[in-house]
């Protein structure tokens, strides 16, 4: 009996805008020449561009990030045969 594939839903952390010191300035990466005054403001601009209403910040990193889905393939391993028992 083959066993199918399975198609596996996996989630990445995707950055999307940094922090430009001193204060809450934003920069989002798909535009570095873009600045914003506050985190609700490149929030709002994120949303705008891309959609998304859930983000993750890392104070320290000074990341913002989108949580997008892949799908992913897993692929079965192979049925074991063995030759000592004539399945080969």
């Amino acid at each position: 009996m083959a066993k199918e594939a399975e198609i596996v839903k996996e989630e990445v952390k995707v950055k999307v805008a940094k922090r430009v010191p001193p204060g809450d300035r934003w920069s989002p990466l798909d535009n570095e020449t873009v600045i914003l005054d506050s985190l609700t403001d490149v929030l709002e601009y994120l949303y705008q561009k891309q959609g998304v209403t859930q983000f993750y910040m890392d104070a320290r990193e000074g990341y913002t990030y989108i949580i997008q889905t892949e799908e992913k393939v897993v692929e079965p391993e192979p049925t074991k045969k063995w030759s000592l028992y004539g399945e080969e």
